[in-house]
Protein backbone atom coordinates (compact mmCIF):
# COMPACT_ATOMS: atom_id res chain seq x y z
CA UNK A 1 0.00 0.00 0.00
CA UNK A 2 1.43 3.38 -0.99
CA UNK A 3 1.94 6.17 1.53
CA UNK A 4 -0.94 8.17 0.04
CA UNK A 5 -3.28 5.17 0.05
CA UNK A 6 -2.38 4.46 3.67
CA UNK A 7 -3.05 8.09 4.62
CA UNK A 8 -6.47 8.03 2.95
CA UNK A 9 -7.30 4.74 4.64
CA UNK A 10 -6.36 6.07 8.08
CA UNK A 11 -8.28 9.31 7.53
CA UNK A 12 -11.37 7.38 6.42
CA UNK A 13 -11.30 5.52 9.74
CA UNK A 14 -10.35 8.41 12.05
CA UNK A 15 -12.42 11.27 10.63
CA UNK A 16 -15.83 9.64 11.25
CA UNK A 17 -14.86 9.11 14.90
CA UNK A 18 -13.72 12.73 15.30
CA UNK A 19 -16.83 13.93 13.47
CA UNK A 20 -19.02 11.91 15.83
CA UNK A 21 -17.31 13.44 18.88
CA UNK A 22 -17.91 16.98 17.61
CA UNK A 23 -21.47 16.17 16.57
CA UNK A 24 -22.20 14.84 20.06
CA UNK A 25 -20.89 18.05 21.61
CA UNK A 26 -22.91 20.25 19.26
CA UNK A 27 -26.65 20.36 20.04
CA UNK A 28 -29.47 19.44 17.73
CA UNK A 29 -29.29 22.75 15.86
CA UNK A 30 -27.89 21.61 12.52
CA UNK A 31 -30.39 18.77 12.28
CA UNK A 32 -33.28 21.02 13.31
CA UNK A 33 -32.32 23.46 10.55
CA UNK A 34 -32.08 20.62 8.01
CA UNK A 35 -35.50 19.16 8.82
CA UNK A 36 -37.12 22.60 8.94
CA UNK A 37 -35.71 23.39 5.49
CA UNK A 38 -36.77 19.98 4.16
CA UNK A 39 -40.31 20.31 5.46
CA UNK A 40 -40.78 23.82 4.04
CA UNK A 41 -39.42 22.83 0.62
CA UNK A 42 -41.70 19.77 0.69
CA UNK A 43 -44.76 22.00 1.20
CA UNK A 44 -43.70 24.27 -1.69
CA UNK A 45 -43.01 21.38 -4.05
CA UNK A 46 -46.25 19.51 -3.30
CA UNK A 47 -48.21 22.23 -5.09
CA UNK A 48 -46.45 21.33 -8.35
CA UNK A 49 -46.18 17.58 -7.57
CA UNK A 50 -42.44 17.75 -8.31
CA UNK A 51 -39.48 15.62 -7.39
CA UNK A 52 -36.73 17.49 -5.59
CA UNK A 53 -33.41 17.17 -3.83
CA UNK A 54 -31.65 19.63 -1.54
CA UNK A 55 -28.36 19.59 0.33
CA UNK A 56 -29.22 20.86 3.83
CA UNK A 57 -25.59 20.84 4.94
CA UNK A 58 -24.48 22.82 1.88
CA UNK A 59 -27.12 25.50 2.59
CA UNK A 60 -26.23 25.56 6.29
CA UNK A 61 -22.52 25.90 5.48
CA UNK A 62 -23.14 28.80 3.12
CA UNK A 63 -25.16 30.64 5.77
CA UNK A 64 -22.41 30.01 8.34
CA UNK A 65 -20.06 32.04 6.13
CA UNK A 66 -22.53 34.92 6.28
CA UNK A 67 -22.97 34.39 10.02
CA UNK A 68 -19.22 34.84 10.48
CA UNK A 69 -19.48 38.25 8.83
CA UNK A 70 -22.68 39.40 10.51
CA UNK A 71 -23.39 41.59 13.52
CA UNK A 72 -26.34 42.92 15.51
CA UNK A 73 -29.81 41.59 14.73
CA UNK A 74 -28.62 39.88 11.54
CA UNK A 75 -26.15 37.89 13.65
CA UNK A 76 -28.87 36.97 16.16
CA UNK A 77 -31.29 35.78 13.45
CA UNK A 78 -28.65 33.66 11.73
CA UNK A 79 -27.42 32.19 15.00
CA UNK A 80 -30.92 31.17 16.07
CA UNK A 81 -32.07 29.78 12.71
CA UNK A 82 -28.82 27.85 12.15
CA UNK A 83 -29.01 26.38 15.66
CA UNK A 84 -25.62 27.76 16.74
CA UNK A 85 -25.89 27.71 20.53
CA UNK A 86 -22.21 26.93 21.08
CA UNK A 87 -19.00 28.94 20.78
CA UNK A 88 -17.70 30.21 17.46
CA UNK A 89 -14.43 28.39 18.19
CA UNK A 90 -16.25 25.06 18.44
CA UNK A 91 -18.21 25.89 15.28
CA UNK A 92 -14.99 26.49 13.34
CA UNK A 93 -13.36 23.30 14.59
CA UNK A 94 -16.46 21.30 13.70
CA UNK A 95 -16.65 22.77 10.19
CA UNK A 96 -12.94 22.13 9.62
CA UNK A 97 -13.33 18.45 10.56
CA UNK A 98 -16.42 18.10 8.36
CA UNK A 99 -14.68 19.65 5.37
CA UNK A 100 -11.74 17.28 5.79
CA UNK A 101 -14.18 14.39 6.00
CA UNK A 102 -16.05 15.50 2.88
CA UNK A 103 -12.84 15.78 0.89
CA UNK A 104 -11.49 12.34 1.81
CA UNK A 105 -12.21 9.73 -0.84
CA UNK A 106 -11.95 5.96 -0.73
CA UNK A 107 -12.43 3.42 -3.49
CA UNK A 108 -16.22 3.14 -3.27
CA UNK A 109 -17.22 6.58 -1.97
CA UNK A 110 -16.13 9.88 -3.52
CA UNK A 111 -16.98 13.28 -2.05
CA UNK A 112 -15.92 16.85 -2.57
CA UNK A 113 -16.88 20.24 -1.16
CA UNK A 114 -16.08 23.71 -2.42
CA UNK A 115 -16.79 26.94 -0.56
CA UNK A 116 -15.74 30.21 -2.10
CA UNK A 117 -16.24 33.93 -1.57
CA UNK A 118 -16.07 36.05 -4.72
CA UNK A 119 -15.57 39.77 -4.15
CA UNK A 120 -15.55 42.83 -6.38
CA UNK A 121 -12.04 43.93 -7.26
CA UNK A 122 -12.48 47.34 -5.67
CA UNK A 123 -14.48 46.20 -2.67
CA UNK A 124 -12.60 45.90 0.64
CA UNK A 125 -13.04 42.74 2.72
CA UNK A 126 -12.02 43.17 6.34
CA UNK A 127 -8.81 41.42 7.33
CA UNK A 128 -10.38 39.76 10.35
CA UNK A 129 -13.00 38.12 8.11
CA UNK A 130 -10.25 36.96 5.76
CA UNK A 131 -8.51 35.33 8.73
CA UNK A 132 -11.69 33.72 10.07
CA UNK A 133 -12.74 32.07 6.83
CA UNK A 134 -9.39 30.32 6.58
CA UNK A 135 -10.89 27.93 9.15
CA UNK A 136 -13.35 26.82 6.47
CA UNK A 137 -10.78 25.85 3.81
CA UNK A 138 -12.29 28.47 1.56
CA UNK A 139 -11.22 30.20 -1.58
CA UNK A 140 -11.34 34.01 -1.57
CA UNK A 141 -11.34 35.27 -5.15
CA UNK A 142 -11.64 38.67 -6.81
CA UNK A 143 -13.83 39.07 -9.91
CA UNK A 144 -15.43 41.84 -11.96
CA UNK A 145 -19.16 41.35 -11.42
CA UNK A 146 -19.97 43.66 -14.34
CA UNK A 147 -18.27 41.27 -16.74
CA UNK A 148 -19.85 38.05 -18.09
CA UNK A 149 -16.52 36.39 -17.29
CA UNK A 150 -17.44 36.43 -13.58
CA UNK A 151 -20.32 34.00 -14.15
CA UNK A 152 -18.05 31.86 -16.31
CA UNK A 153 -15.46 31.57 -13.52
CA UNK A 154 -18.08 30.70 -10.90
CA UNK A 155 -19.71 28.10 -13.14
CA UNK A 156 -16.31 26.59 -13.94
CA UNK A 157 -15.69 26.13 -10.21
CA UNK A 158 -19.10 24.51 -9.72
CA UNK A 159 -18.57 22.25 -12.72
CA UNK A 160 -15.16 21.20 -11.38
CA UNK A 161 -16.24 20.30 -7.83
CA UNK A 162 -19.40 18.47 -8.97
CA UNK A 163 -17.42 16.50 -11.59
CA UNK A 164 -19.57 17.93 -14.38
CA UNK A 165 -22.85 17.02 -12.70
CA UNK A 166 -23.88 20.70 -12.32
CA UNK A 167 -22.11 22.61 -15.12
CA UNK A 168 -24.05 25.87 -14.65
CA UNK A 169 -25.11 27.38 -11.32
CA UNK A 170 -25.79 31.01 -12.24
CA UNK A 171 -26.44 33.36 -15.14
CA UNK A 172 -24.51 36.62 -15.67
CA UNK A 173 -27.61 38.66 -14.76
CA UNK A 174 -27.79 36.89 -11.37
CA UNK A 175 -24.61 38.61 -10.21
CA UNK A 176 -24.38 41.72 -12.39
CA UNK A 177 -23.44 44.69 -10.22
CA UNK A 178 -22.94 42.54 -7.12
CA UNK A 179 -20.31 43.34 -4.52
CA UNK A 180 -19.86 39.79 -3.27
CA UNK A 181 -21.00 36.26 -4.16
CA UNK A 182 -20.77 33.21 -1.89
CA UNK A 183 -20.73 29.67 -3.24
CA UNK A 184 -21.11 26.31 -1.52
CA UNK A 185 -21.03 23.14 -3.63
CA UNK A 186 -21.14 19.53 -2.48
CA UNK A 187 -20.51 16.38 -4.54
CA UNK A 188 -21.13 12.77 -3.63
CA UNK A 189 -20.74 9.53 -5.54
CA UNK A 190 -21.26 6.27 -3.70
CA UNK A 191 -21.44 2.63 -4.71
CA UNK A 192 -24.06 0.53 -2.96
CA UNK A 193 -22.71 -1.92 -0.42
CA UNK A 194 -25.14 -4.37 -2.00
CA UNK A 195 -25.38 -3.41 -5.71
CA UNK A 196 -28.60 -4.20 -7.56
CA UNK A 197 -28.42 -6.79 -10.34
CA UNK A 198 -29.14 -5.04 -13.65
CA UNK A 199 -30.52 -8.28 -15.08
CA UNK A 200 -33.34 -8.17 -12.52
CA UNK A 201 -34.42 -4.60 -13.28
CA UNK A 202 -37.93 -4.64 -14.74
CA UNK A 203 -40.68 -2.19 -15.66
CA UNK A 204 -43.42 -1.97 -13.04
CA UNK A 205 -46.22 0.52 -12.25
CA UNK A 206 -45.50 3.53 -10.05
CA UNK A 207 -48.47 5.10 -8.27
CA UNK A 208 -49.29 8.67 -7.22
CA UNK A 209 -50.29 9.56 -3.65
CA UNK A 210 -53.93 9.30 -4.73
CA UNK A 211 -53.37 5.75 -6.02
CA UNK A 212 -53.41 6.51 -9.74
CA UNK A 213 -50.87 4.82 -12.03
CA UNK A 214 -48.29 7.37 -13.19
CA UNK A 215 -46.69 4.94 -15.61
CA UNK A 216 -44.30 2.02 -15.79
CA UNK A 217 -40.86 2.67 -14.32
CA UNK A 218 -37.61 0.62 -14.39
CA UNK A 219 -37.62 -0.95 -10.92
CA UNK A 220 -34.41 -2.36 -9.42
CA UNK A 221 -34.58 -5.50 -7.29
CA UNK A 222 -32.25 -6.66 -4.52
CA UNK A 223 -32.41 -9.06 -1.60
CA UNK A 224 -29.81 -8.49 1.13
CA UNK A 225 -29.27 -7.82 4.83
CA UNK A 226 -30.73 -4.33 4.99
CA UNK A 227 -31.74 -2.64 8.23
CA UNK A 228 -35.48 -2.06 8.09
CA UNK A 229 -37.88 -0.60 10.66
CA UNK A 230 -41.65 -0.54 10.32
CA UNK A 231 -43.01 0.80 13.60
CA UNK A 232 -41.34 4.02 14.73
CA UNK A 233 -43.89 5.80 16.88
CA UNK A 234 -44.83 9.21 15.55
CA UNK A 235 -43.39 8.75 12.05
CA UNK A 236 -46.35 7.23 10.15
CA UNK A 237 -43.92 5.57 7.77
CA UNK A 238 -41.40 2.79 7.17
CA UNK A 239 -37.61 3.23 7.03
CA UNK A 240 -35.03 1.32 5.00
CA UNK A 241 -31.26 1.82 5.19
CA UNK A 242 -29.22 1.34 2.00
CA UNK A 243 -25.51 1.54 2.95
CA UNK A 244 -22.74 2.80 0.68
CA UNK A 245 -19.34 1.18 0.32
CA UNK A 246 -17.50 -1.03 2.77
CA UNK A 247 -16.58 1.58 5.41
CA UNK A 248 -20.13 1.96 6.81
CA UNK A 249 -19.72 5.75 6.79
CA UNK A 250 -22.67 6.79 4.66
CA UNK A 251 -26.13 5.49 3.88
CA UNK A 252 -29.32 6.42 2.10
CA UNK A 253 -32.32 6.30 4.43
CA UNK A 254 -35.54 5.73 2.50
CA UNK A 255 -38.85 6.76 4.09
CA UNK A 256 -42.10 5.32 2.73
CA UNK A 257 -45.33 6.76 4.18
CA UNK A 258 -47.88 4.32 5.50
CA UNK A 259 -51.01 3.93 3.41
CA UNK A 260 -53.25 6.95 3.81
CA UNK A 261 -50.41 9.31 4.78
CA UNK A 262 -48.73 11.83 2.49
CA UNK A 263 -45.08 12.76 2.13
CA UNK A 264 -45.72 16.13 3.74
CA UNK A 265 -47.26 14.43 6.78
CA UNK A 266 -44.11 12.35 7.18
CA UNK A 267 -41.75 15.29 6.51
CA UNK A 268 -43.49 17.21 9.28
CA UNK A 269 -43.28 14.19 11.60
CA UNK A 270 -39.54 13.87 10.87
CA UNK A 271 -39.07 17.51 11.82
CA UNK A 272 -40.63 16.77 15.21
CA UNK A 273 -39.11 13.33 15.74
CA UNK A 274 -35.54 14.02 14.63
CA UNK A 275 -33.04 11.56 13.24
CA UNK A 276 -31.52 10.16 16.43
CA UNK A 277 -34.32 7.68 17.37
CA UNK A 278 -34.42 6.43 13.79
CA UNK A 279 -30.66 5.85 13.65
CA UNK A 280 -30.81 4.11 17.04
CA UNK A 281 -33.53 1.73 15.86
CA UNK A 282 -31.65 0.95 12.65
CA UNK A 283 -28.44 0.30 14.63
CA UNK A 284 -30.33 -2.06 16.95
CA UNK A 285 -31.71 -3.88 13.92
CA UNK A 286 -28.21 -4.30 12.47
CA UNK A 287 -27.00 -5.84 15.75
CA UNK A 288 -29.66 -8.54 15.59
CA UNK A 289 -28.91 -11.85 13.85
CA UNK A 290 -27.79 -10.82 10.35
CA UNK A 291 -29.02 -14.07 8.87
CA UNK A 292 -32.56 -13.00 9.69
CA UNK A 293 -32.23 -9.45 8.32
CA UNK A 294 -32.81 -10.15 4.64
CA UNK A 295 -35.18 -7.71 2.96
CA UNK A 296 -36.34 -7.68 -0.65
CA UNK A 297 -36.05 -4.13 -1.99
CA UNK A 298 -37.88 -2.98 -5.10
CA UNK A 299 -36.81 0.56 -5.94
CA UNK A 300 -37.07 2.81 -9.02
CA UNK A 301 -34.10 4.13 -10.93
CA UNK A 302 -34.30 7.90 -10.95
CA UNK A 303 -32.49 11.09 -11.85
CA UNK A 304 -33.53 14.44 -10.39
CA UNK A 305 -32.25 17.93 -11.17
CA UNK A 306 -33.43 20.73 -8.89
CA UNK A 307 -32.93 24.50 -8.92
CA UNK A 308 -34.26 26.51 -5.99
CA UNK A 309 -34.26 30.17 -5.09
CA UNK A 310 -34.35 29.76 -1.32
CA UNK A 311 -34.62 33.39 -0.23
CA UNK A 312 -38.35 33.35 0.65
CA UNK A 313 -38.05 30.06 2.55
CA UNK A 314 -35.08 31.34 4.57
CA UNK A 315 -37.02 34.49 5.43
CA UNK A 316 -39.89 32.27 6.65
CA UNK A 317 -37.37 30.37 8.79
CA UNK A 318 -36.38 33.59 10.56
CA UNK A 319 -33.46 35.01 8.55
CA UNK A 320 -35.12 38.30 7.61
CA UNK A 321 -32.68 41.18 7.94
CA UNK A 322 -30.00 39.52 5.80
CA UNK A 323 -32.09 40.14 2.67
CA UNK A 324 -33.17 43.68 3.61
CA UNK A 325 -30.90 46.36 2.14
CA UNK A 326 -31.65 48.74 5.02
CA UNK A 327 -31.61 46.24 7.89
CA UNK A 328 -28.78 43.86 6.91
CA UNK A 329 -25.69 44.08 9.08
CA UNK A 330 -22.65 42.31 7.63
CA UNK A 331 -20.20 44.80 9.08
CA UNK A 332 -17.76 42.13 10.28
CA UNK A 333 -17.31 41.21 6.61
CA UNK A 334 -17.51 44.58 4.88
CA UNK A 335 -19.64 47.72 4.83
CA UNK A 336 -22.99 48.16 3.09
CA UNK A 337 -23.62 44.53 2.13
CA UNK A 338 -26.89 42.60 2.01
CA UNK A 339 -27.87 39.29 0.43
CA UNK A 340 -29.73 39.47 -2.87
CA UNK A 341 -30.60 35.82 -3.38
CA UNK A 342 -29.64 32.30 -2.37
CA UNK A 343 -29.59 29.89 -5.32
CA UNK A 344 -29.43 26.16 -4.64
CA UNK A 345 -28.80 23.64 -7.45
CA UNK A 346 -28.67 19.87 -7.01
CA UNK A 347 -28.69 16.72 -9.09
CA UNK A 348 -28.95 13.07 -8.11
CA UNK A 349 -28.67 9.88 -10.14
CA UNK A 350 -29.67 6.57 -8.55
CA UNK A 351 -29.11 3.32 -10.44
CA UNK A 352 -28.08 -0.30 -9.85
CA UNK A 353 -24.49 0.57 -8.92
CA UNK A 354 -25.21 3.38 -6.50
CA UNK A 355 -25.81 7.12 -6.24
CA UNK A 356 -24.27 10.20 -7.78
CA UNK A 357 -25.39 13.45 -6.15
CA UNK A 358 -24.29 17.11 -6.33
CA UNK A 359 -25.47 19.62 -3.62
CA UNK A 360 -38.56 1.40 17.28
CA UNK A 361 -38.78 -1.79 17.78
CA UNK A 362 -35.84 -4.06 17.06
CA UNK A 363 -37.65 -6.25 14.57
CA UNK A 364 -35.74 -9.50 14.36
CA UNK A 365 -37.29 -11.54 11.55
CA UNK A 366 -37.37 -15.09 12.86
CA UNK A 367 -38.28 -18.27 10.97
CA UNK A 368 -39.50 -16.42 7.93
CA UNK A 369 -40.51 -18.34 4.85
CA UNK A 370 -39.76 -15.33 2.60
CA UNK A 371 -38.05 -11.99 3.27
CA UNK A 372 -40.19 -8.91 3.93
CA UNK A 373 -40.68 -6.67 0.92
CA UNK A 374 -39.86 -2.96 0.83
CA UNK A 375 -41.60 -1.87 -2.36
CA UNK A 376 -41.01 1.73 -3.39
CA UNK A 377 -43.73 1.94 -6.02
CA UNK A 378 -45.31 5.14 -4.68
CA UNK A 379 -43.94 8.54 -3.54
CA UNK A 380 -41.13 8.34 -0.98
CA UNK A 381 -38.52 10.48 0.75
CA UNK A 382 -34.79 9.87 1.16
CA UNK A 383 -31.84 11.23 3.14
CA UNK A 384 -28.13 10.64 2.54
CA UNK A 385 -26.48 10.77 5.96
CA UNK A 386 -23.19 10.19 7.75
CA UNK A 387 -24.16 7.33 10.04
CA UNK A 388 -22.04 8.16 13.06
CA UNK A 389 -23.10 11.78 13.49
CA UNK A 390 -26.39 11.89 11.61
CA UNK A 391 -25.05 14.71 9.41
CA UNK A 392 -27.59 15.16 6.60
CA UNK A 393 -25.76 15.72 3.31
CA UNK A 394 -28.69 15.38 0.91
CA UNK A 395 -32.46 15.05 1.22
CA UNK A 396 -35.26 14.75 -1.29
CA UNK A 397 -38.52 13.28 -2.46
CA UNK A 398 -39.50 11.15 -5.44
CA UNK A 399 -43.09 11.71 -6.57
CA UNK A 400 -42.70 10.73 -10.22
CA UNK A 401 -39.53 8.85 -11.28
CA UNK A 402 -40.38 9.50 -14.94
CA UNK A 403 -39.83 13.24 -14.45
CA UNK A 404 -36.28 14.58 -14.23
Amino acid sequence: MSGLSLLLCVMSMVLPMVLKIYAQSIPQGIQDFSFDLLQRVSVEVEKANRNFMISPFSVWSLLVLLYEGSAGRTYDQLRQTLGINFSDEKLRKFCKVVHQFLNTNISDVEMGMLQAVYTGKDYPIKNNYRNVIQNYNMELLEVDFNSPDAAVKINEATNRVTRGLIPYAILPEDIYGAKMFLLSSLYFKGQWKFPFNKALTRDEPFYSESGEVIGKIPMMVQEANFAYVSNIEGLDGYVLELPYGTQDRLAMLVFLPKRGFKLNNMANNLKTLGLRPILQRLAAFRKSDSKDNEVEVIMPKFMITTDFELTDILIQMGIRDLFDEKAANLDRMSSGLFAKLVVHSTKIIVDEQGTTAGAITEAALINKAAPPKFQLNRPFQYLIVERGSGLMLFAGQVRNPKAA
